[in-house]
């Protein structure tokens, strides 16, 4: 069964647009493999953050909202977590609201 999701993720600032690129093509090659649909796609850029992560206080936001089931979830949040460009993420079901 398949549920609209959101994932925000933050990539690290001192890292060059190339690798911002495959992080996102990352996270989108990741959804489609496992069988999920892109619904929308927000490349927000750099922005201040809340608070200081790691020594960063920007980080390079992305927002995508896709379909998918709770598998890919668990796929794409364990691909997130692997990688150190990402310095946070959230994925969060939208259709509970």
């Amino acid at each position: 069964m398949t549920h609209n999701y959101e994932i925000m993720f933050i990539v690290r600032p001192d890292v060059d647009e190339e690798t911002v690129k495959a992080c996102r093509e990352k996270v989108q090659a990741t959804i489609a493999q496992h069988g999920g649909e892109i619904i929308n796609a927000d490349d927000m850029g750099k922005r201040r953050l809340a608070y200081e992560i790691d020594s960063y206080r920007e980080g390079i936001y992305t927002v995508y909202t896709f379909r998918a089931s709770a598998d890919v979830v668990k796929e794409l949040d364990h691909v997130v977590r692997i990688n150190d460009n990402f310095m946070r993420h959230m994925i969060i079901n939208i259709d509970e609201k």
